[in-house]
């Protein structure tokens, strides 16, 4: 996909398989609506059992196919196929699961809403679905594509185990001496600490009371990170890659401290959603005090 899509220089080992991880990585979130197999579970209402029946039967005009040959329940919802269903072109099918919280559909985003896709289905395929049925077929892909923590607060704990994922495809560029990889890894980890130090708003923020000097501290550490980072890529740079090690091992263990300085100061961050609105609306007002003077 790197190469042949999008014309990308072939990746090394270690990059491939930092991709391999993190994608196996990837799950969806859990819905209780649904039980093993990608059967609905007790949980859900009659309206979707109804559409599921509907799901899995034949179209009238063409026996073999149905919403569930291609969606595929005991699949993930995907027959990992493209086909034409009348939107231009042949597609690969997508997944059903947690689809509530990824409109608008289709490959264009021309549909808002599952009753939009199920008219355009009851039209091309002519499915001759009534209205009742049209509602039913819809509550089915409502609570297919449910799920019952479609998001999370974000904190530093979050944050700190996506970087330590990140970071730790240094375990193997630097012992393969991959200067591309280490550069690559440093620049991009390098950018992200630089962001969740942002997260910790500057003495001068009078939007945010207390704190000061544990978010002075947060910062601190944060901008240290970086420059250790940098020790790294520029050992490995002048070919000094035991020196390059020896960075990476002080990156570790000054994250350990780090992460218990950003911890103690997450109260008075914009992790803090009080502080974060608080922030935010300060921002707004000296944006609207600005435009009104240049008026």
């Amino acid at each position: 996909m790197i190469v042949n899509e999008f014309a990308g220089p072939e990746p090394s080992p270690q990059v491939l398989d930092a991709l391999v991880t993190y994608v196996r990585e990837i799950s969806f979130l859990p819905n209780p609506k649904l039980a093993p197999g990608g059967h609905l579970s007790q949980q859900a209402s009659n309206a979707a059992r109804r559409g599921q029946m509907l799901f899995n039967k034949p179209f009238r005009r063409a026996a073999a196919m149905s919403c569930a040959s291609c969606h595929r329940p005991d699949g993930a919802f995907v027959d990992h196929q493209v086909h034409d269903v009348g939107s231009g072109g042949f597609y690969k099918t997508p997944t059903l699961l947690n689809a509530d919280f990824n409109a608008p559909y289709f490959h264009d985003g021309r549909y808002d809403s599952y009753a939009q896709v199920v008219a355009h289905f009851d039209r091309h395929f002519d499915l001759g679905l009534s209205k009742a049925e049209r509602a039913d077929l819809v509550a089915y892909l409502d609570t297919v594509g449910d799920a019952d923590a479609p998001t999370t607060r974000n904190t530093v704990q979050a944050e700190l185990d996506e970087l330590d994922a990140f970071v730790s495809v240094l375990d193997t560029a630097i012992p393969a001496h991959d200067r591309a990889v280490i550069n690559q890894t440093v620049d991009a980890v390098g950018n992200e600490w630089r962001e969740l130090g942002e997260n910790f708003p500057s003495h001068s923020d009078t939007s945010v009371n207390g704190g000061v000097q544990e978010r002075r501290r947060a910062r601190g550490v944060v901008s240290g990170l970086v420059l250790t980072l940098r020790r790294i890529a520029m050992a490995a740079a002048a070919g000094d890659f035991n020196g390059a090690a020896q960075a990476f091992a002080d990156y570790r263990r000054e994250v350990t401290v780090a992460a218990a300085d950003m911890k103690r100061a997450e109260r008075w961050s914009l992790f803090n959603p009080a502080v974060r609105q608080a922030h935010f609306a300060a921002l707004q007002k000296l944006t609207d005090l600005a435009a009104n003077g240049a008026k």
